[in-house]
């Protein structure tokens, strides 16, 4: 009876295992190669009372034995390829020990050889197969005596019993206990015996099964798998130059990886690890320095498999009585994959060549099962964590539509794609490199936590929340002109953190930001001069810049440029498009324009919602003075109304837009009529109350004037590039009820775009130009942009590299 739980023996803590197969053990380098890895894994870590290693036949040998099973019937061919294969192996043995230790390994094979052609004739299949791993086992544990180390060889087959695919774990536990010996053990991986003393041989894989089956028994701390990469890659590298190598994979995705046929894993090469403390590493013996890839239990981890598989036949069933894909798989040795389906239906996906033996296995247990008798071509997608759902990423969606799978299947883990056909080379490739494409994570530093700020960070979940499966948005670090907070943390605890956040100090701020990964931003929500003078810093820092702050980009030329030149050298980006126009796309509108062609001659437009709003209801029923201090108290001016009056704020956002039209020109090089006169102002808010008469007194003549001419009042901006010369002024103007700047609703901002293809009729952009919510929206619109082109930069990278 098999008993899964292992009794309570002693066994060496810390003890390793290290599997090798034919390729590492292909000639008499490889052997040497081996044994060198053995004593450097034994005199660096390990003690050698905890090693096991478990071998695999050396090189082609077990495929050379097979072709002896097909001679059973032909003593003559028989005798030859027995002769044959003993000059072959007599030769390996030579060429690995010195002469001196070659004696009692040539005596042993020599037996092994005599014993063939019986064994062949007698169909004991199993013995036969053996002879491969036994003389590896044998061969290494002499080569590693000749090192000086204390070694010798074990017969699987001495202590393992296997019960119709089941261990008997107890069992071969006592047994290994009485046959092991000090020293590192070589033990012949493949071959076990069955209850009754028969050899049997465990399949597919059989050797690396051996290794985690030995790993169980011995309680090891580690079980290596040696071969020939040194990673698990998201598809096959031999047709895939382009995949990607991963070096921690969950233990989920590795099952489900070997149950595709993975054939770096087998599914039952995890299965006795699994919920076990024992660690599994794939590494390479070409390449042994490298640390390889382990098999982790974490389930968040960013690996993505692309497989494929041909001739795939589907097999479906109503009732399985107990039975699963697993238990197939394992009966035919073959890859069965069990497809997302209805939840009264079995769907299962397998070789054709074996489909009518797999209709009958399940007919001997009662499961009535019919199989399609087309053959399909399968893709199988694994998929990363972070995409973890049933809704395909656009760019997986797109590429399938153009492919046009006969058959699709889904679920969160895993996409199976159903062809007629054999994919192109070049389509593979492309399924691939959209299913596998490194998922970027940008880490977001935000500056400001005011009525921007707090919008922005309300409105950060629900953009994470969409963009999850194609990029992740980390909030590492949040920073005001008192407090930071220097962790990565999520929007909604971040008002509680900021109670007890610690007071900004610059240099460590900067020093925590270049110690992020990259791509990271800087996302500037402050008016602050300060932090725009300081925008090399973070630059320097790894950060491109986003900014809702107008001081960055109306720094004097000389600063601007510098920054812009600093941003090119480091291959950083700087959008701003939130800084005129709030989220209206006006920036992102003029450089399309050029991008395409066209020639932007002239631009003007209404660029203050505080100046909007006020012109707007101004109709002489109330004195302006009193308008204006409405829109105090309803938030819509500066604390200090001056400023909006002053039309500076409408300077700075000119100056904007003239630099994103290429012109070289500083504040001063904008001529500004304030609506407030200098003379009127006031040395303060209280002092041009005192005297605000005059001022609506000025305000009514220019109404009075506006209206003679039925015309109607706005404060515009205006900026025109001709032959001659640039020119841009800030000023009050009268328009007529036709023109687009007089048909707008308070608050509005307007820009009047005038180009080689706008001549006629320009372009007009229209809508709120203020609020936190517009404003804040315009930021995330600039995040997503940012994100689009760091994803665009990333695949063409990947596709440079394949």
């Amino acid at each position: 009876m098999t008993n899964q739980a292992l009794s309570a023996q002693s066994w060496p803590q810390g003890s390793q295992v290290h599997k090798f197969g034919g390729t590492s053990l292909a000639d008499a380098n490889r052997f040497h190669a081996v044994a060198s890895i053995i004593r450097q894994q034994q005199t660096q870590q390990h003690p050698i009372s905890g090693c096991w290693v478990v071998v695999s036949a050396p090189g082609k040998t077990t495929d050379q034995l097979y072709q002896l099973l097909e001679l059973a019937q032909q003593p003559e061919l028989l005798e030859q390829a027995v002769a044959a294969l003993a000059e072959h192996l007599t030769a390996l043995v030579r060429q690995v020990l010195t002469e001196q230790r070659q004696s009692d390994v040539l005596q042993q094979l020599q037996q092994w050889l005599q014993l063939l052609p019986a064994l062949v004739i007698a169909g004991q299949d199993a013995d036969v197969l053996a002879l491969g791993e036994s003389l590896s086992a044998l061969l290494l544990s002499r080569l590693l005596r000749q090192y000086g180390l204390t070694a010798d060889w074990l017969d699987s087959r001495g202590f393992l019993t296997v019960d119709r695919h089941q261990i008997r774990w107890d069992e071969s536990e006592q047994r290994l206990q009485a046959v092991r010996c000090e020293g590192i053990q070589v033990v012949t991986g493949f071959i076990a015996r069955d209850p009754a003393g028969k050899s049997l041989t465990l399949g597919r894989n059989g050797s690396d099964y051996s290794a985690t089956i030995l790993g169980r028994l011995v309680q090891a701390a580690q079980v290596h798998i040696w071969t020939d990469v040194d990673a698990i890659y998201s598809g096959d590298p031999r047709r895939l130059p382009a995949a990607v190598p991963y070096h921690r994979v969950s233990w989920r995705q590795a099952c489900l990886l070997a149950q595709l046929g993975n054939p770096v894993l087998h599914a039952r090469t995890l299965a006795p690890l699994q919920n076990s403390d024992t660690q599994l590493q794939v590494r390479s013996s070409f390449e042994p320095h490298r640390s390889g890839c382990q098999i982790v239990p974490a389930e968040s981890c960013q690996a993505s498999f692309v497989t494929d598989l041909s001739s795939m036949v589907l097999l479906s069933m109503h009732e399985l009585n107990g039975y699963d894909a697993n238990w197939l798989a394992n009966e035919l040795q073959q890859p069965v994959i069990a497809l997302p389906q209805l939840p009264d239906a079995h769907l299962w996906l397998l070789p054709a060549k074996v489909a009518e033996q797999a209709v009958q296995l399940l007919a001997e247990r009662q499961v009535h099962a019919v199989h399609d008798t087309t053959p399909y071509y399968a893709v199988a997608w694994l998929k990363p964590a972070p995409v973890q759902q049933e809704v395909l990423p656009a760019d997986v969606a797109a590429c399938l539509q153009r492919l046009q799978p006969v058959h699709s299947y889904q679920s969160k883990e895993l996409a199976v794609w159903l062809f007629e056909q054999e994919l192109s080379a070049v389509s593979f490739a492309d399924l691939h490199q959209c299913c596998t494409q490194p998922r970027t994570d940008i880490q977001l530093i935000v500056a400001g936590t005011g009525n921007v700020g707090s919008e922005f960070l309300r409105l950060l979940p629900g953009h994470q929340a969409r963009c999850q499966h194609q990029h992740g948005l980390q909030l590492a670090a949040v920073f005001n002109s008192r407090q930071m907070v220097l962790q990565p943390v999520a929007a909604t605890e971040l008002p509680a953190l900021l109670q007890q956040a610690e007071p900004l100090h610059q240099q460590r701020l900067l020093a925590q930001i270049a110690q992020l990964p990259a791509p990271k931003v800087l996302i500037d929500l402050t008016p602050s001069m300060t932090l725009a003078e300081q925008y090399p810093d973070f630059i320097a820092a790894g950060c491109h810049i986003i900014s809702a702050n107008k001081q960055g980009v109306t720094l004097p030329q000389t600063q601007y440029q510098a920054i812009l030149a600093q941003l090119t050298a480091e291959k950083l980006s700087w959008l701003s498009n939130t800084t005129v126009g709030a989220g209206l796309p006006v920036q992102r509108a003029l450089h399309d324009l050029q991008a395409a062609g066209d020639t932007v001659w002239r631009i003007s437009g209404i660029f203050s919602g505080t100046l909007s709003w006020l012109l707007c209801q101004y109709d002489g029923s109330t004195e302006f003075s009193e308008l204006l201090l409405q829109a105090k108290e309803l938030g819509y001016t500066e604390p200090d109304p001056r400023e909006d009056l002053s039309g500076r704020d409408v300077q700075r956002k000119l100056l904007v837009l003239a630099r994103e039209l290429g012109c070289s020109l500083d504040l001063a090089d904008i001529e500004l009529e304030p609506l407030l006169p200098v003379a009127l102002a006031g040395d303060s808010w209280d002092a041009f109350w005192q005297q605000r008469a005059d001022f609506d007194a000025l305000m009514a003549q220019h109404l009075q004037q506006a209206r003679a001419d039925q015309l109607q009042l706005r404060f515009i901006g205006e900026l025109s590039i001709r032959d001659s010369g640039v020119q841009a002024r800030v000023r009050l103007v009268s328009v007529a009820a036709s023109d687009p700047l007089a048909a707008i609703q308070p608050c509005d901002n307007v820009f009047v775009i005038e180009s080689d293809w706008y001549q006629e009729l320009p372009l007009v952009i229209k809508g709120p130009g203020a609020g936190r919510t517009v404003t804040a929206g315009g930021v995330h619109a600039d995040l997503a942009q940012l994100a689009h082109q760091l994803l665009t930069q990333s695949a063409a990278n990947l596709q440079r590299s394949s």
